[in-house]
């Protein structure tokens, strides 16, 4: 008799149900959308953990606590995995999995659809326009543009994709000119056709002109997609001189660009200003402050600008400025700022150098407050600790922020692992391990978050400058994206900053761990985090383990190993400003 058979009889004897064991899948959810990919990957756990278990007959390794994750082929469309326990116990999770678009239309109809474009758009002379559209395969498509040209080719790119494009540069000419973008399918005397109209309009500018920031923290980007330029506050001037998929581009030199989210612009080409294409700057005045310096540059208007740190200080060069600074005012009670230089860089670009006594800067910020036009530089030293025993961090604040909030669960904000461990938790529970040990060695520690209140993302940075911090360090636990291989490579801990003033941090966060914590090394690391680009104090982002891996889920979930990554932070922070080791007095001997 097999086994099936011993528990049905089991059953009837009992009472009890056939099937004892549970299937209990946590990612992905149920119904939810995965990108076209020929394997993905599903954890969750079962009961009892012993169990033999399989999901669409593929045999699935388990965790010691039944948790686990494997990584399996999918096919488009709606996808099943069906999970089976040796007892008979089955489970269906059901994904979809999104299919690419399909060039031909059914039914044999005739079909063409730009997917370019869909946004009205403006150009300058000198500019491609780059024209995409999707339709039936292996026809002769050809588009036109009010005013502009008529009858562009389009070639199909590959041949039989149902894919066209088209290029065209703008004349100094068709300066004016512009309208709606429409293309078709050319036919023979008795062919069929198809047509297509953009969605936007395309406008050929007649010369650049000016708008302004409407909000604060405006981020200019290098490309439509690319990386951050400048956070600007509300009120900068920036001349456009096109648009596109709702970003419009700045021109900040002859040769430099960036681009910004039209909706945080206003038109202001109707207003006058005291400058054609370029504000003069003024005198400079420097102020000790309680965290170092102070400078006003006294401007006409609020301008863009860029700030860079080197190892002698900080660059601050102005976008549309002339060079007209007569005075530099420098504080003799300022022991940060030695020295302040300036230079007509190029035409419209001005630098501005703050060199400093102390070295590399411990942070930075610039602004233009209240309604006045002046910039505003303020830069910071490097705080003064103690590195005395056994409270040798006594004079810096440490701001711990524990990653996500429990605001968006379910579904959960941030990663959740096989037993259903939300990050959030553990974060909580590690950054309250660091703040204790931090405390001890002197710091005063402050939390982004104490519990489980919610806290926007936006919101960190603003808070750890408001309570005061000198370091910034948040933490974190690491996910992949649907369709990686859990397997595909080691995976463990890893340490991200942004800012050059934020690199020691890091480096010193990493050196704690790579001694302390034993799971692989995945790196001290550059990242674009908005919670490590701050500039006022040095930031660290820290990705302690993988919540999704059974073991590491475990580990995490381990008070002694909470405290063993709490310490490491800890020790991080004390190679940070060099403290000596603690030296232990040696026992005396009785003679």
């Amino acid at each position: 008799m097999d086994r099936i058979l011993i528990l049905a009889a089991l059953s009837l004897l009992t009472g009890l149900p056939l099937y004892s064991g549970q299937i209990n899948f946590v990612y992905p959810s149920e119904g939810a959308s995965i990108p076209v990919v020929p394997k993905t990957f599903i954890f969750g756990n079962i009961s009892p953990a012993n169990s033999g278990f399989k999901i669409n007959g593929e045999k699935v390794a388990v965790h010691t606590n039944g948790a686990f994750i494997a990584y399996l082929p999918v096919s488009g469309g709606e996808f099943a995995f069906i999970g089976a326990l040796e007892d008979g116990t089955t489970a269906q999770r059901t994904v979809k999995v999104r299919q690419p678009a399909e060039a031909a239309v059914p039914d044999g109809k005739l079909a063409l659809e730009f997917t370019s474009y869909t946004y009205d758009s403006e150009v300058s002379a000198g500019d491609y326009l780059r024209i995409t559209a999707s339709g039936t395969p292996s026809r002769e498509a050809v588009c036109s543009l009010e005013g502009v040209f008529k009858d562009l080719p389009m070639t199909e790119v590959p041949g039989g994709s149902g894919n066209y494009y088209a290029s065209y540069k703008i004349k100094e000419s068709e300066a004016g000119a512009g309208g709606k973008l429409t293309g078709r399918f050319k036919a023979g005397l008795f062919g069929r056709g198809a047509s297509a109209k953009a969605k936007g309009k395309i406008k050929v500018l007649t010369q650049p002109f000016f708008v302004e920031t409407s909000t604060d923290t405006v981020i200019l980007r290098n490309a439509t997609d690319g990386g951050y330029m400048m956070f600007l506050s509300k009120g900068v001037k920036l001349l456009s001189d096109g648009r596109i998929n709702g970003l419009r581009r700045i021109a900040l030199t002859d040769d430099e660009y960036g681009w910004v989210d039209d909706s945080k612009l206003q038109d202001i080409s109707g207003r006058q200003f005291p400058f054609v294409y370029g504000s003069e700057t003024g005198s400079i005045r420097l102020k000790q402050t309680g965290f170092g310096s102070l400078a006003t540059v006294a401007l006409y208007e609020r301008l863009p600008y860029i700030a860079e740190v080197f190892p002698w200080g900080l660059r601050v060069t102005l976008y549309y400025a002339n060079l007209h600074t007569n005075y530099v005012v420098y504080d003799a009670a300022d022991t940060l700022v030695k020295n302040v230089s300036f230079r007509q860089a190029a035409y419209n670009k001005v630098e501005i150098d703050f060199e400093t006594n102390q070295g590399p800067l411990w942070g930075y910020n610039i602004s233009y407050p209240g309604n006045s036009k002046s910039m505003q530089v303020e830069l910071r030293a490097r705080p003064n600790v103690s590195k005395v025993w056994p409270r040798p961090l006594s004079g810096v604040t440490v701001v711990l922020d524990a990653g996500h909030s429990p605001k968006f669960t379910p579904p959960y904000d941030g990663a959740v692992g096989p037993m259903g461990t939300f990050e959030f938790q553990v974060n909580l529970a590690i950054a309250r391990a660091a703040k204790e040990k931090l405390t001890e060695l002197g710091a005063s520690v402050k939390m982004t978050r104490n519990g489980d209140e919610n806290v926007g993302l936006q919101d960190r940075p603003s808070m750890a400058r408001d309570l005061g911090g000198d370091l910034f360090i948040s933490i974190h636990n690491n996910a992949i994206g649907d369709g990686e291989d859990p397997y595909g490579q080691p995976r463990g801990f890893s340490i991200y900053h942004y800012h050059r003033q934020s690199l020691p941090l890091a480096a010193a966060l990493h050196r704690a761990y790579l001694k302390n914590i034993p799971l692989p090394d995945e790196g001290l690391r550059y990242g674009d985090y908005l919670v490590a680009r701050m500039t006022w104090m040095p930031a660290a982002l820290i990705e302690n383990a993988y919540m999704i891996l059974p073991n590491q889920e475990e580990m995490l979930n381990a008070p002694a190993f909470q405290e063993k990554l709490a310490g490491s932070i800890a020790e991080g922070v004390l190679n940070l400003f060099n403290v000596p080791a603690r030296r232990v007095p040696a026992k005396k001997v009785r003679k």
